[in-house]
């Protein structure tokens, strides 16, 4: 992991930091109810001649994540930024979320050309790498999930959604995906939409269509009826913000954690989380919400920690040139001049 010290001797000159939340259009390929006006708030950071950069993604339906929000947040802290602080300072002046990620960001960029070394040297992390990653198959009505399926044969990994409708709903794209693509590795994800019913329910069917993982079959509330069920695979935790510092609590429930930069804080939060997950046996699949390059450039300074990584779908600000990294691939490619 990264150097406390070193860090220390690289901030020491005031910083003039600038925030902008930028509209993008909604991801394509999304659910048909995906709201249709995104953003993405971007930062940078100046001082002594380089520039730290950092973004990441308001998610159109989190009041938390509402441009007025991130206003009153950054006002808050401007001045203590100015004095410029390093990245481990930042959990001291915000709560977790995407202004807290995209500041980090920043920092870890600045600190990079500051030091003159590549941000993964910095961080005590691997080299970024391509990486296989988790293809997801959003709720999609049946006509568009069967042609998603028909173009999917470049990915081995597959995430499907379920838990919008009835049980047979589930059944019925379980039985769709299993028509399509014998061959791939399958993960369920229900977000929260079950109760426990209809989880027992379900597990046998899982198991059936050969689902290896399942993520957040219950809403947080009810999830402690997980830590006495039998199940055929692991089941993992979507972290919401409460929940970043409480993995003791997770691991008698769940067997591992979906993680997301902009979630939990940052890249600096993010390495620790995973970094206790291993401790604690805890799967870790690294997500992302539908992101920028420049964010998912530093998402993947992650990856080689993560026993999965789920690519997310691609953020353009409009005007703008077409940035060199579009994570929809079967292996995620780093664009080592984007990011730090």
């Amino acid at each position: 992991m990264f150097d406390p010290v070193l860090l220390r001797s690289l901030t020491g000159t005031p910083l003039r930091v600038q925030c902008a939340v930028l509209p993008v259009p909604a991801p394509d390929g999304g659910a048909v109810d995906v709201p249709r006006e995104w953003a993405v708030v971007r930062v940078r950071l100046r001082g002594a001649g380089s520039t730290g950069r950092g973004e990441a993604t308001l998610l159109p339906y989190l009041e938390a994540d509402s441009r007025e929000a991130v206003s009153e947040q950054l006002a808050s802290i401007e001045a203590e930024l100015a004095r410029v602080i390093s990245p481990l300072q930042l959990p001291d002046l915000l709560p977790p979320g995407p202004l807290r990620s995209a500041l980090d960001t920043a920092l870890w960029d600045l600190l990079a050309k500051r030091s003159g070394q590549r941000a993964w040297e910095l961080l005590g992390v691997p080299r970024p790498r391509p990486v296989p990653v988790v293809r997801t198959l959003p709720l999609l009505e049946h006509t568009r999930l069967e042609s998603e399926l028909r173009h999917s044969d470049g990915f081995s990994s597959l995430k499907l959604k379920l838990g919008a409708g009835a049980v047979e709903d589930d059944l019925a794209r379980l039985d769709a995906v299993r028509r399509h693509r014998p061959d791939a590795w399958l993960m369920a994800d229900a977000d929260g939409g079950w109760d426990v019913d209809r989880l027992h329910a379900m597990l046998p069917k899982l198991a059936e269509h050969g689902v290896r993982v399942l993520e957040q079959p219950l809403p947080e509330a009810e999830s402690s009826a997980l830590v006495t069920l039998r199940r055929p695979f692991p089941i993992i935790a979507d972290l919401s913000r409460g929940d970043i510092g409480d993995l003791g609590r997770l691991v008698a429930r769940y067997d591992g954690i979906n993680l997301k930069l902009d979630a939990v804080g940052g890249l600096t939060t993010a390495l620790a989380m995973m970094e206790q997950a291993e401790q604690r046996g805890l799967l870790v699949l690294l997500g992302s919400p539908p992101a920028t390059a420049r964010s998912w450039a530093a998402t993947l300074h992650a990856a080689p920690a993560a026993d999965l990584v789920n690519v997310p779908q691609t953020l353009r600000v409009p005007g703008e040139p077409h940035e060199p990294q579009r994570p929809n691939g079967p292996r995620a490619r780093p664009a080592t001049d984007l990011w730090g």
